[in-house]
């Protein structure tokens, strides 16, 4: 007997030994074309031991168990596992997978499901496919051109500001100067944590200031690209109906990067940005003001020659303050992340530096950010979670375009070398120099998640979150410089915090009955906002060698001023979701808001809907074939809200400050007026799509959408007899519908190149259908509000061009007669106003591509847009003003204007008392635009390069950023056109070199 066990000891001895030495080869390679697969992950299933195949799919591996695994995997294709089983040759043929009808899709609450098990529009863009296309500061920027029905725009160019996104059009009113509307942007989510909207009427505040020292930073660029997995986006109310309130505009959920479980893993980054002004505008220069600026004198005084020549000063000096003041910037950023774990641990930390230096002087920023993940079981069916991150964010701002068009024949320095000084405004370079106007942000946002698992079907899910920000804003101006020269100096220091709060606690049901699956979630939200500001000035500073407040000589010099608001949301909400043989699937939704913002019986909103989808590909009548492979139906209906107006909208405000005093006291005085009938906006959605797979590559989506807002609220101005100045009233009804394609291309095999690509469009139909206060009209500057019309309508006058007998300008009146007088339009303002363009487009999209050939991929993404209208900024329109031509430099379009009786030309003649009509629409032009955004080129290093330098991958890439925009309305030759006038921040193109390690 001993002599048998030892016998058998020896056999598994050898067999043991025979196993650990085990060599095993192979090819990988594509089941449809038979070509090898580069890159494919080949692992030893429980272990770290793997490798990845080369340029020709082969691959060498030594096994370490007799019993041993190999697991097969790469994106795009099915995971396959194979035993050893002693083998030493092992080919595979991998099979494509169907990408998007597999990947997991993160919904509302912890919900994550299948794309083909999701009822609702829902879209999701993975991490890689937004920093591929895109450098940009901030996640929302990055989404350009990558989802159907989703449009961005800046209102200034400024890389730091806040962009405007829209889904699936404006689901609130537009801006109407002072009157309030409710937001139109999105509800962000990170990690289960709303965000702070920066363009709320309650955040977005600019009183106390000049607005070009104001500095609003976009909250997204605070969360560092490289942390982000995904971005899902919740279109319809089957997606979004969950959220209830603020989810009428859409919801954001953007979800961050968690260590996964294994070896340690290292990665390191490194990208430099090199970047030049582009779309420079063009400006006279010192020969070409001279003339221009003989002429309007000649024109508008009877001067003499001589007088004319002092009043306009030298002509020996050109200074080109836009070049000054630009510059050919260079930036920096570079990312660490750690990241691993066990079966009972995972955890990942990142750290991130960026230094944005812009190619305008005095506009730079820099941030430090941290991220820490950790998942941990801490018994059986107990799993806590932490999501968090910290940074640290300084931003400087100088409004250079407010100062381009200071006169080309003013020199930079004076006779005693000194900064000349200059009316008004800081000479250019001593705004630079001298003053100060800088932000310090500290910013974290934190999440803390408990799962237990109560029974086999039902767990109870509690999260905690946090989302706070702390801004220091510190303005200084010199007495040396215009800036500050008539304050004796002044100091300004601004104090802002924010600070949120939510948690909430649900029970999870999933259970199955024969084919039947079933899944309920139940909760309850609490969530609290809180926002302080405190402003502090001076002037007459006695010292300006120490620059902080308090060095004001006397209280009258000083000023504070202040302002807090605060809200409280209580929410219950629930879903259920079914599925009949993952045939037919249906999922309802209901959510109880009761806010503070709104009072009375208006607190309470009750939110729905219902959503279904019939996959009919997998019904028995169909038959399987080589073109349609996958087919599904879905539609979607429910109501959404929007409370974004403001804390105390509906309570009514005072206002309580030095300005206003009686008898000798501080007095306060009434400012909105309340209405306890205020109630909710909301929007009522309608959602039908159709899901198809072509060809086994080809993913088509084709989607139609209809949108009604009710009660849409607007701040409208009162008579001054009430004793207030406005009140927020729910006065308009309005609808969004439209279209949506997108065609996806996956693993296309172009011989030994493989192509992905993907293709959107989205259309949108805006239509005001009601207004009740002002009967079928209101319009506000040059926006407006007209029954029938869409709502972001362009209201102004049409410019008739110029009189070739006189040189005046001329307009149409609103009965189509061609006046010279501006008084006619003038004295009776918004009712000569008429159409003359729109903000939206009538459709935008984008297109992106990617080649991969062996380790190399290129990649290019084009965006596009038809329809939309652009009113110059007006800095632009003034540079464009032919009356003050004494005071400033002018644009190199005057250069065009009427000299004589008979010239034709649309610049009219140079002179003080030419008329200038700023809602003319000689200042607008069609936005209609194709632009290729970036092109990109990435190089992966082969497997066998990198382990001998020991580390797991190596990769290099050049991106190149706001390539070239193609306008409808492009720009003459030698002038300035939109593509110079469409944002006052200057534009510029960057190209970006990226090296990646990982270890």
């Amino acid at each position: 007997m001993k002599r048998i066990y030892l016998i058998a000891f020896l056999v598994l001895l050898q067999f043991q030994l025979f196993a650990q030495g085990l060599t095993v080869t192979g090819t990988v390679s594509d089941a449809g074309d038979k070509l090898g697969i580069p890159g494919v992950t080949v692992l030893e299933k429980g272990t770290s031991n793997g490798v990845t195949t080369n340029f020709d799919g082969k691959f060498t591996l030594k096994v370490t168990k007799s019993d041993a695994e190999l697991m097969f995997s790469f994106i795009g294709y099915e995971t396959q596992f194979i035993a050893v089983k002693g083998q030493k040759v092992i080919n595979v043929q991998l099979k494509s997978a169907d990408q998007k009808l597999s990947e997991v899709v993160v919904l509302g609450y912890g919900s994550v499901k299948s794309r083909e098990a999701v009822v609702g529009s829902v879209e999701q863009v993975k991490s890689d496919e937004l920093l591929k296309h895109s450098n940009a500061q901030s996640v929302d920027q990055m989404l350009e051109g990558q989802v159907a029905g989703v449009y961005l725009e800046s209102d200034d160019g400024n890389p730091n500001s806040p962009v405007r996104v829209r889904i699936r059009g404006n689901n609130s009113l537009p801006d109407l100067g002072d009157n309030i509307t409710a937001s139109s942007e999105p509800l962000y989510i990170l990690d289960g944590v709303p965000l702070i909207d920066a363009l709320n009427p309650n955040i977005d505040d600019k009183r106390g200031g000049a607005g070009d020292e104001q500095i609003v930073i976009n909250p997204l660029a605070l969360i560092n690209p490289e942390d982000i997995e995904s971005v899902s986006i919740l279109k319809d109310a089957s997606a979004a109906a969950i959220y209830g309130a603020n989810a009428a505009n859409g919801v954001v959920i953007i979800t961050t990067k968690k260590g996964v479980k294994g070896k340690t893993r290292v990665s390191l980054s490194h990208k430099t940005l090199l970047s030049s002004p582009i779309n420079k505008i063009q400006y006279l220069n010192t020969d070409q003001y001279v003339e221009l600026a003989s002429e309007w004198y000649r024109n508008s005084t009877n001067y003499t020659e001589d007088r004319i020549a002092e009043e306009i000063g030298r002509t020996d000096v050109y200074t080109n303050w836009r070049d000054l003041t630009l510059q050919n910037s260079v930036s920096h950023q570079t990312n660490l992340s750690i990241s691993g774990g066990s079966d009972k641990v995972t955890y990942r930390l990142s750290l991130g530096y960026k230094d944005n230096e812009t190619t305008t002087k005095g506009n730079d920023s820099e941030s430090i950010t941290s991220r820490l993940s950790l998942d941990a079981e801490l018994a059986k069916g107990i799993r806590l979670s932490y999501s968090g991150g910290i940074t640290s964010f300084k931003s400087h701002k100088y409004a250079a375009f407010a100062t381009y068009a200071f006169k080309p024949n003013i020199p930079i320095y004076d006779e005693n070398g000194d900064y000349t000084k200059v009316e008004f405004y800081a000479n250019p370079l001593a705004d630079l120099d001298q003053n100060i106007n800088e932000s310090d942000k500290f910013y974290t946002n934190n999440s803390l998640r408990l799962d237990i698992k109560l029974s086999k079907n039902i767990k109870s899910e509690s999260m905690f979150g946090l989302d706070y920000t702390n801004t220091k804003q510190f303005t200084f101006y010199s007495k040396e410089n215009g800036r500050g020269d008539d304050d004796g100096g002044k100091i300004k220091e601004t104090r802002k915090e924010n600070n949120n709060w939510v948690t909430y606690t649900q029970l999870v049901y999933n259970g199955e009955y024969k084919n039947h699956s079933f899944g309920a979630t139940a909760g309850i939200q609490l969530k609290h906002e809180e926002s302080s500001s405190t402003t502090a000035y001076e002037t007459n500073l006695l010292t300006e060698k120490i620059k902080v407040l308090g060095l004001a000589p006397e209280d009258e010099y000083s000023k504070v001023r202040s302002s807090e608001s605060e809200d409280a949301t209580r929410s219950y909400y629930g879903r259920f979701n079914y599925d009949f043989k993952k045939r037919y699937f249906l999922s309802v939704n209901y959510r109880s808001d009761a806010s503070s913002y709104f009072g009375g019986d208006q607190q309470v909103e009750n939110f729905a809907s219902v959503g279904g989808s019939w996959t009919i590909s997998k019904e028995n009548f169909w038959k399987e074939n080589d073109i349609i492979n996958f087919l599904k139906l879905k539609a979607s209906y429910g109501k959404l809200g929007n409370a974004k107006v403001g804390s105390f909208s509906a309570r009514g405000l005072y206002s309580y400050g030095i300005s206003s005093s009686y008898n000798g006291k501080i007095i306060a005085t009434p400012y909105a007026a309340a209405n306890e009938d205020l109630g909710w906006q909301t929007t009522w959605k309608f959602n039908v799509g159709l899901t198809a797979k072509i060809l086994k590559k080809l993913n088509f989506e084709a989607e139609y959408y209809n949108n009604k807002t009710k009660d849409g609220i607007l701040s409208l101005n009162v008579s001054p007899e009430t004793g207030w100045n406005n009140i927020s009233v729910n006065t308009a009804d309005f609808t969004n519908s439209g279209f949506e394609f997108t065609l996806k291309a996956s693993n296309i095999n172009l011989g030994p190149v493989k192509w992905t690509s993907n293709f959107n469009i989205g259309f949108n139909e805006n239509k005001l259908d009601k207004l009740s206060a002002y009967a079928d009209q209101f319009t506000s500057g040059n926006a407006a509000l007209i029954v029938g019309e869409s709502t972001s309508l362009i209201m102004g006058n049409r410019y008739a061009g110029v009189n070739p007998n006189n040189g005046n300008p001329m307009w149409y009146t609103k009965d189509g007669v061609i006046t010279e007088d501006y008084s006619v339009l003038s004295n009776n303002s918004n009712s000569q106003k008429t159409i003359i363009g729109k903000r939206s487009p009538d459709f935008s999209g984008g297109f992106s591509n990617s080649f991969g050939y062996k380790g190399f991929n290129l990649n290019f993404m084009i965006s596009y847009e038809y329809g939309a209208d652009k009113m110059m900024p007006y800095p632009a329109r003034d540079m464009e003003k032919e009356k003050n031509l004494d005071i400033y430099n002018k644009s190199i379009n005057l250069l065009d204007r009427w000299q004589n009786p008979g010239d034709i030309t649309d610049i009219p003649r140079l002179a003080k008392d030419v008329s200038f009509n700023q809602n003319s629409s000689r200042y607008l032009f069609d936005q209609t635009n194709i632009a290729l955004k970036s092109v990109s080129l990435n190089y992966n290093f082969p497997k066998h390069i990198c382990e001998r330098v020991k580390l797991a991958n190596v990769s290099v890439g050049v991106n190149v950023s706001n390539v070239y925009t193609w306008y409808k309305d492009d720009s003459k030759s030698g002038r300035n056109g939109l593509a110079e006038y469409r944002y006052p921040f200057p534009q510029s193109r960057t190209f970006a070199f990226q090296l990646k390690l990982g270890i």
